[in-house]
């Protein structure tokens, strides 16, 4: 077994051995030193006393001044004096606990006694048991007070001890795995029942292995993502420098556009992996400052329509003021436009985009944008905000659009929001279209 159990069961027993040591000391040196009588003297004076006045109430009084008198004895007296009539009753009608001494054969004594009017008694009285050893007193009771509080004080200490090493045993072998590169193991039942910090402890690891292995998941597939994202047009150029070398120096501009095209979009994409990476860095300082994030979003509703024009639809705002935040309004400000674009790019032929930010609480503001486009299936809601994840093939036919995105838009803006601790969700309207929710913490006081 580990060292820990060991160090933990010798701790417990000698503490409880210590204990019982101590208190067999003041039991046999200080009581029995300060006793007033020997241990059986007082019990077998007091005895003859009370045997002797049972006799005398029975020879005067009868019968029943004589069960009077018994009635009247302390219990522990009472039953080692027993009086029995010639037909076998005993006069308290404890005829059975006679009948029982007789059975166990005790050590009795006898004596023949006649009440008032001559009838005749017998008086049985019983001395009281020796202590068995255990309680015995003097040396040899000591030594088996010790040996028997010994045997129960370390069984006791075992399985406490036990109880506290085994937790800790089944989360090092778990953590020992961890740090080899298994994310998959999880401490699991039993530990995981229990209600007590072991428990707690051991649900805290499971999630944390959770996550790590969530965390590995993705950047894996976020790295097959790019792999695949920069095959694409990397063959594209490949093909084009291809045709450009077999054609005649003067019949090359639609390749070089080709290669121009394809260059754009790969810088697009390094762009927006970069970004990506960047504000999903735990690392990365947010440059924090207090605004009011209903003048930002009047600011970029104003850019976003400026662009637009009549042709894309105009954005709508609503919203209250002040929304006093402390965040990074350089990073919301990108995050809001993405969602924004993204809304007029999926919206359908109206184009018409909503936008409105309330406080929700004293200690929240939530940001709304709906666009009246076809919406998304319920299965993919959960993962648009999952890099490269992309639904827009029949999302974009249906609005008639052509996209050239790469599914990380929606990706960046979830990692800021989470880094501002807010969260982002996405729900499709009753009256058509998408509807994203971005909740943030106000600043503190507002």
């Amino acid at each position: 077994m580990p060292r820990l159990f060991w160090k933990l069961f010798f701790a417990l027993w000698l503490s409880i051995m210590a204990f019982a040591v101590v208190v067999s000391w003041i039991n046999q040196t200080v009581i029995l030193q300060n006793a007033v009588d020997v241990p059986g003297r007082g019990f077998d004076a007091n005895l003859d006393h009370f045997k002797s006045d049972v006799v005398q109430e029975m020879l005067t009084g009868g019968k029943q001044q004589a069960k009077r008198i018994m009635l009247g004895l302390p219990r522990g007296m009472r039953r080692h004096i027993f009086i029995v009539d010639a037909d076998g009753n005993e006069i308290l009608g404890r005829e059975r606990v006679v009948k029982q001494l007789r059975q166990d054969r005790a050590r009795v004594s006898r004596k023949q006694l006649e009440d008032a009017d001559g009838q005749p008694y017998t008086m049985i009285t019983t001395g009281r048991r020796p202590p068995g050893m255990l309680l015995a007193p003097g040396p040899r009771g000591v030594e088996m007070r010790l040996a028997v509080a010994a045997v129960i004080s370390a069984l006791v200490s075992f399985l406490l001890a036990r109880y506290l090493a085994a937790p800790l045993g089944q989360l090092s072998r778990a953590s020992r795995q961890l740090a080899t590169g298994d994310l998959s193991v999880r401490v699991g039942a039993p530990l995981d029942q229990r209600k007590d910090e072991f428990g707690q402890l051991a649900l805290d690891m499971d999630e944390m292995a959770g996550r790590l292995q969530v965390s590995q998941q993705a950047n894996r597939r976020l790295l097959r993502d790019v792999s695949h994202e920069l095959r694409s047009p990397l063959a594209r150029l490949r093909v084009a420098l291809e045709i450009a070398r077999n054609k005649d120096q003067n019949l090359v501009s639609v390749e070089l556009d080709r290669i121009e095209l394809e260059s754009e979009r790969l810088e697009k994409l390094v762009d927006e992996v970069l970004s990506l990476l960047r504000e999903s860095s735990v690392s990365q300082e947010l440059k924090l400052q207090n605004f009011d994030l209903a003048e930002l979003l009047q600011e970029l509703v104003e850019s976003v329509n400026y662009e637009s024009g009549d042709a894309e639809g105009r954005v709508g705002l609503q919203t209250q003021s002040p929304l006093l935040l402390n965040a990074d309004r350089d990073l919301l400000w990108r995050v809001f436009e993405n969602l924004l674009r993204n809304a007029l790019i999926h919206g359908g032929d109206s184009g018409a985009i909503e936008m409105s930010a309330a406080s929700s609480s004293e200690h929240e503001v939530v940001v709304s944008v709906k666009d009246s486009g076809p919406g998304i299936a319920e299965q993919h809601l959960a993962k648009i905000f999952e890099p490269f994840y992309r639904v827009e093939e029949s999302r974009v036919r249906k609005a008639g659009r052509q996209s050239t995105g790469h599914g990380l838009g929606l990706a960046i803006a979830a990692s800021a929001i989470r880094r501002h601790g807010g969260k982002i969700s996405a729900s499709n309207r009753k009256a058509g279209g998408l509807e994203v929710w971005v909740t943030l913490p106000m600043q503190s006081g507002a």
